[in-house]
C-alpha cells in the first residue's frame, strides 16, 4: 500500500475523543468513499483540526495512509459552516450513522457524497423529516439495499392495495402471500417511500403527506435499517427525545 499523502474533499460524519489529546473522525469522501482518520493533537485549544474537524464540516482533508486508520496531516474548510439548530444536528446524526453503517470504507461513491451535500443543505429549509427520509431511502438504493416496492417480494404481483413489509425479503408482501409476523405497509406508505425515493434533490416538489404513511414509513424504514446492519441506531434515542 502507498504511504504518500493524498488530498480529497469529504464531509465529517462523526468524531470522538481518541487517547489523551486526539480525535478520531469517520468521513465521506469525494474520491475515497468512507475514510476513518486519526488526527493527533486535535484536542488542544490551538489546534486548527480540532476547530475544523466538527460533525458535518465540509473539508479538503491532507491524509497519510496507516496501518489501520488514515493519519490526518492538514485540513481546510470548505465553506464557512452554519450554526445547525439542535433538530438538524439530530436528523443529521441519523443520516450520518447510517451512511457509515452500510457504506464500505475506501469505495468511491461520488453520488452518495454529493447526496450528503444536497441533504445538508434541504436541512435547513425543508421538512427535515421527510428530507431524512428520502435521504435514507437514496443510501440504501446507492448502497444495492433498496428495499422491492413495485411488486411483491413472493408472488410478484403488481402493488394494487394494503399490505405488507418483510424485513427478511426486503421489500413489499401481499396480505396473500404474508406469513403474519411482518410490519403492515399501506398503499399509502408504499406510494409515500416510492416518491420519497425517487425524490429530486435540485428541484424538490411540494407535496401533502398523510401523518400516519408518514408514522408508518418512519417503522418500516429504521426497522429495515437495522435489520441490514444487525445493530441498533443510537441516534433515534436522541431524536425520539426531540419529538416528545
Amino acid at each position: 500500500m502507498s504511504r504518500e499523502a493524498y488530498q480529497d474533499e469529504a464531509i465529517i460524519l462523526r468524531v470522538s475523543n481518541w487517547q489523551t489529546a486526539d480525535k478520531y473522525a469517520v468521513c465521506f469522501s469525494r474520491a475515497h468513499g468512507k475514510i476513518a482518520f486519526v488526527a493527533y493533537g486535535a484536542s488542544y485549544p490551538r489546534s486548527t483540526s480540532g476547530r475544523l474537524v466538527q460533525p458535518f464540516a465540509q473539508l479538503e482533508l491532507t491524509l497519510t495512509p496507516g496501518k489501520k486508520v488514515e493519519i490526518l496531516r492538514s485540513c481546510d474548510s470548505l465553506k464557512i459552516p452554519d450554526t445547525l439548530d439542535i433538530d438538524t444536528l439530530a436528523y443529521g446524526a441519523v443520516i450520518a450513522e447510517v451512511t457509515e453503517a452500510i457504506t464500505t470504507e475506501g469505495e468511491s461513491q461520488e453520488k452518495i457524497y454529493e447526496l450528503l451535500l444536497e441533504t445538508m443543505e434541504l436541512l435547513k429549509v425543508r421538512n427535515k423529516r421527510l428530507v431524512t427520509l428520502s435521504t435514507l431511502l437514496k443510501l440504501l438504493a446507492y448502497c444495492g439495499f433498496a428495499p422491492q416496492l413495485e411488486s411483491c417480494t413472493s408472488c410478484a404481483k403488481p402493488v394494487e392495495k394494503d399490505g405488507f413489509f418483510s424485513l427478511v425479503q426486503g421489500g413489499f408482501l401481499c396480505a396473500e402471500c404474508a406469513q403474519g409476523d411482518e410490519l403492515t405497509c399501506s398503499l399509502a406508505t408504499r406510494d409515500l417511500m416510492l416518491q420519497l425515493q425517487n425524490l429530486d434533490f435540485g428541484k424538490p416538489s411540494e407535496f401533502t403527506v398523510k401523518g400516519s404513511a408518514l408514522m408508518e414509513l418512519e417503522q418500516i424504514l429504521y426497522k429495515f435499517i437495522t435489520y441490514q446492519t444487525d445493530k441498533p441506531l443510537k441516534s433515534l434515542n436522541f431524536l425520539a427525545q426531540l419529538q416528545k
